[in-house]
C-alpha cells in the first residue's frame, strides 16, 4: 500500500458506521475516487473543512484494497456559497451527480475537471439558474463524447429546416420528413436550435448574461434534459431535489 497526493474536488459522499464517510473526489490527474475520511463526523476533525461537498483541497490518500484512505487534507476553496443557499445548493448537487454517474472510475480528464470547476465559481454567482443547468447539460455531453448534432438531421443531414424536432434516442434533430424515426422525439423552435447552437459554441462565462424566455427555457429542458437522462445508467436522485427546490422557488 502507497500514498499519493492529489488535488480534487468533492462530488459526493455518504456516512459510513458512526463518525466516517465514503467520499466521492474528482481530480485531474486521477478522475473519480472513492476514498474512506475516517472520523470527519467528529466535531475536531482536522479533515471536516476539506471534506465538505463541492470543497477543492489538497488530499493525501493510502492506497487501499478496497478503498482509499484519506489521511489528511488541506482546503483550498471551499465554496460554501453553493452550500449556503439552497437553490445553488440543489443545482450545484445535480451538476456533481451528472458528472459523478456519468464517468468512470479513474478515467482522467483534465478538460472535465477545469470544467466543473469554472461551473463552481459561476455557480456562485449566476442568476439565471435554470438556464445555467441547460448550458451545464450539453457541454457535459459534448464533453463526454456525446455532442448531439443539431446542425443538420441527424437521420437524412437535410439541413433546410422547417419544422424541427429533437430526438433523444437518436442524438440530434430531425427534419419534418424524418420525424416518423423517433416518435419520441420532442418539438422544438428554430429558436431553440439556434440558442442550442450557440450554447455549444460559447464560452460558458460569456452566456451569463443572456436573458432567454420562460417558454424558450423550456423547450431546451425538454430536448436537453432528455437527452442527457437518455445516455446516463440510471436516473439522477438529485433531480427530483432540484425540481422540488425549483417548484417551492416559483410559488
Amino acid at each position: 500500500m502507497g500514498l499519493y497526493t492529489t488535488e480534487a474536488v468533492v462530488l459526493g459522499y455518504r456516512d459510513l458506521g458512526e463518525a466516517d464517510r465514503i467520499l466521492t473526489l474528482f481530480s485531474p490527474e486521477r478522475g473519480k475516487i472513492h476514498a474512506v475520511a475516517r472520523g470527519v463526523r467528529r466535531p475536531r476533525s482536522p479533515l471536516m473543512a476539506g471534506t465538505q461537498l463541492f470543497s477543492y483541497s489538497k488530499f493525501l490518500l493510502v492506497e487501499g484494497r478496497n478503498l482509499d484512505s484519506i489521511s489528511q487534507c488541506e482546503l483550498k476553496e471551499s465554496f460554501f456559497r453553493i452550500r449556503e443557499d439552497l437553490d445553488r445548493m440543489a443545482y450545484g448537487s445535480y451538476f456533481a451527480e451528472l458528472l459523478r454517474i456519468s464517468t468512470r472510475e479513474s478515467d482522467k480528464s483534465e478538460e472535465l475537471f477545469r470544467f466543473f470547476m469554472k461551473v463552481l465559481y459561476l455557480l456562485q454567482v449566476w442568476e439565471d439558474l435554470d438556464f445555467m443547468a441547460r448550458i451545464f447539460e450539453l457541454k457535459l455531453m459534448a464533453l463526454q463524447g456525446y455532442t448531439p448534432q443539431i446542425l443538420y438531421c441527424v437521420n437524412c443531414r437535410n439541413d433546410e429546416l422547417k419544422e424541427i424536432r429533437f430526438s433523444h434516442a437518436l442524438g440530434g434533430i430531425l427534419c419534418e420528413k424524418c420525424r416518423g424515426s423517433d416518435e419520441k422525439s420532442v418539438v422544438i423552435s428554430r429558436a431553440a436550435l439556434m440558442m442550442m447552437r450557440r450554447m455549444l459554441k460559447g464560452k460558458f462565462e460569456d452566456l451569463a448574461n443572456l436573458k432567454v424566455e420562460d417558454g424558450l427555457k423550456g423547450e431546451l429542458k425538454a430536448a436537453l434534459t432528455g437527452f442527457v437522462l437518455h445516455h446516463m445508467e440510471r436516473m439522477p436522485r438529485t433531480l427530483r431535489f432540484l425540481e422540488d427546490i425549483v417548484k417551492i422557488s416559483y410559488k
